[in-house]
């Protein structure tokens, strides 16, 4: 074989392997049908720990139009919110999507509070609760309108381990397409109005103790991540 043909030959091999990976390597599993179903009403308990759902919370319904982007954006969410003996309040917020490359950062604290007209008083910041087993990592922010305060901690789980948004989830997206699988995600959102922002983000963390310890283990490594 002359020079130019063998040039053309391993030119052609070489498209071809690279197309070949390319394939190997594009998502075609989702993790959402690998595992268990996951049912958020049915895991998150209605009380615990000294806190139970407040019954004369009534949740606002969304508009028509913005139903329409949730509905597109998450395949489940939850909203509740929880009292404590002496009447403090937290609002929780699960949204789930069986495939990562759904919408879900409209649901960000950052994007959807100035969204509905509050605005970011104090800008994102990390924090840690400790767990006996591990910490979790934790995003906080104040949002606000008027005399209205509420200090907000988040955190955000991509298949079986916490990320970010940003470049945090578009990193463990691509990982998870290199083995085939397209990841899940949740996002997990407690937030309460108060003035006193040290006060509110320490009943957060009280609130999300004994949240984490009443779970079902597997739902509890869910929202937690492997290490």
């Amino acid at each position: 074989m002359n020079p130019s043909r063998r040039k053309a030959a391993f030119a052609l091999a070489g498209m071809v392997a690279a197309a070949t990976a390319g394939v190997a390597a594009r998502p075609r599993y989702l993790v959402a049908e690998i595992g268990a179903h996951l049912d958020l009403e049915r895991e998150v308990p209605r009380s615990f720990g000294g806190w139970s759902v407040d019954p004369t919370i009534i949740p606002l319904q969304p508009d028509p139009q913005l139903q329409k982007v949730i509905e597109a954006s998450y395949d489940q969410t939850l909203a509740r919110t929880y009292r404590d003996a002496a009447g403090y309040r937290i609002m929780l917020s699960m949204a789930y999507g069986g495939r990562r490359d759904q919408s879900m950062d409209t649901h960000r604290p950052e994007i959807c509070y100035p969204a509905q007209g509050l605005s970011v008083r104090r800008g994102t910041f990390d924090a840690s609760l400790d767990l006996p087993e591990r910490q979790l990592p934790l995003k906080r922010l104040v949002a606000g309108n008027g005399p209205r305060n509420e200090p907000i901690s988040y955190w955000l789980v991509i298949g079986d381990g916490i990320a970010s948004f940003g470049y945090g989830h578009r990193l463990a997206t691509m990982k998870y397409g290199l083995t085939g699988r397209i990841p899940d995600g949740m996002l997990v959102r407690i937030s309460s109005v108060d003035e006193n922002v040290d006060r509110s983000f320490e009943m957060q963390d009280q609130f999300l103790f004994a949240f984490f310890s009443t779970l079902q283990p597997a739902f509890r490594q869910r929202l937690l991540g492997v290490l």
